[in-house]
């Protein structure tokens, strides 16, 4: 028995060396491929990261830039503001002068309108008293002698211009 553990023992040596050999070989032949793309995916990962840190590192610095500048901003925004504001309020003043001087100019030509119209009227109404006054008057002297006279004046004028317009 002791024979075949020695022979058992014997193969055990080639058979492990065999082994080792193959593993080794397989070891070889797989490993570096393995190793290179992990090693490549390690160096394209780190690049991002790089990549990434560098284009955070810019965008702090562009917000640190216009937060630097956020005062700057806000004192042109509210100049730019008070100039418009200024601008919007003179230009309404311009426009509210323009309109006040249309309505006085409006106002004017009323005003004259309505004194011509008033004094019209007044001529009217004193040519109208003047009248009445002028009737009245001639009542108060018309007398039935007055009164017949003067029809037998127009009587003989209008017989007069008939036969005048006769013999025409």
């Amino acid at each position: 028995m002791m024979l075949a553990e020695e022979v058992s023992e014997l193969w055990k040596w080639p058979n492990f060396l065999l082994l080792a050999g193959l593993l080794g070989y397989m070891i070889k032949k797989h490993v570096p491929a393995l190793l290179s793309s992990r090693s490549q995916q390690i160096r394209e990962g780190l690049e991002a990261g790089e990549k990434a840190k560098a284009e955070a590192d810019a965008r702090a610095a562009a917000v640190d830039a216009k937060m630097a500048n956020l005062d700057r901003e806000i004192a042109e925004l509210r100049a730019g503001a008070k100039a418009d504001l200024e601008r919007e309020a003179d230009r309404i003043r311009r426009e509210a002068t323009a309109e006040l001087s249309r309505i006085e100019q409006h106002t004017a030509m009323e005003i004259v309108s309505l004194g011509k119209q008033a004094r019209l009227e007044l001529r009217q109404h004193a040519a109208a008293l003047a009248m009445d006054l002028a009737e009245q008057k001639i009542r108060g002297r018309m007398t039935p002698e007055v009164h017949a006279t003067l029809l037998g004046n127009f009587e003989g004028d209008m017989s007069a211009r008939n036969q005048g317009g006769l013999t025409q």
